[in-house]
């Protein structure tokens, strides 16, 4: 077992001249790394199933009463999918905190800062989409400075700031691809983190004769992430229409399991529980449920939808 113990940022899990195939993802070429790893009591342990110069997609593990400091923060947007538990986000610069359940998501815009932290009674479990670039080099930034805007007995400690909010729209569109839960630019000014309950993902059809459903956490020019639906029942099997994308795509095994179905090349792949396909941007596929029940896989997509 050709075991990656060490994620590369921008080239994980390739070589260079793997990167126009598909690549399934396991525990034998999924990478580990640990934010900060400068100082372990303040950290948490992240599995990197796929980096590149345009898109990166990590799952992170905190356990109960744990959290991250210090604060980070990305030169590209960041989507949070919560899998497991429930995580609370803070933004330590304006002191806004979210408490995000499993199946919701949240959207950090680039160069937001924030931290997690677990005040539950069970490990959480949050699947992490970045583009375009998780860190400018190897090394996470450190030069997190300034107070941290939390509660004091002393009130006189926290100074006053009352951040801007623009609510982003509730129900959309398909007219609202790539600009959901509102255009990139506008959130990216307001550095503020934006919370996706299940209500606020924008529901689509993919799909004429052969229909499934997609739920967009995240719409806009940096990048998108959601959710597949494949029904199941029907006639024989349940597929979708042929998809292809402008840009690198990752697929996470959720429930089914998934079928994936490359046209042109005419290979299979089996989507287990978090479990992830690469596919590169222009390649054909298809999903297939050919189980009893709804099959589901978390969608990440770089740039180009």
């Amino acid at each position: 077992m050709n075991h990656k113990a060490k994620a590369v940022f921008g080239n994980h899990p390739f070589t260079e001249e793997e990167k126009d195939t598909p690549i399934y993802m396991d525990a034998s070429n999924i990478g580990q790394f640990i934010y900060p790893d400068f100082g372990l009591d303040y950290s948490d342990l992240n599995y990197m199933y796929l980096s590149t110069d345009s898109l990166t997609v990590c799952s992170m593990e905190i356990g109960p009463g744990g959290f991250f400091n210090p604060p980070d923060y990305h030169p590209g947007d960041e989507a949070y999918f919560v899998l497991e538990g429930v995580i609370t986000q803070f933004n330590p610069a304006t002191g806004q905190c979210i408490e995000v359940k499993e199946g919701e998501a949240l959207l950090i815009p680039k160069g937001t800062l924030h931290s997690a932290y677990n005040f539950g009674e069970k490990a959480v479990k949050v699947l992490a989409v970045i583009a375009p670039k998780i860190v400018e080099s190897q090394e996470f930034p450190t030069d997190v400075n300034g107070a941290k805007r939390i509660f004091h007995y002393n009130r006189d400690e926290v100074p006053e700031r009352i951040g801007d909010w623009d609510e982003p729209q509730v129900y959309g569109t398909v007219d609202h691809l790539g600009v959901w839960p509102a255009p990139g630019e506008v959130l990216r000014e307001k550095q503020l983190i934006y919370h996706i309950t299940e209500q606020k993902k924008l529901k689509v059809i993919a799909g004429d004769t052969r229909p499934v459903l997609m739920k967009f956490a995240v719409s806009n020019d940096f990048l998108h992430m959601g959710e597949y639906i494949v029904p199941a029942g029907g006639v024989v099997a349940r597929h979708s229409e042929i998809l292809c994308h402008g840009s690198e795509a990752f697929l996470l095994g959720m429930e089914g399991p998934m079928t994936v179905y490359l046209t042109d090349t005419r290979e299979t792949y089996i989507l287990k529980h978090y479990e992830g396909l690469y596919i590169p941007a222009g390649m054909k596929y298809q999903l297939i449920n050919y189980g009893t029940v709804g099959a589901r896989a978390i969608f990440a997509i770089a740039k180009n939808l």
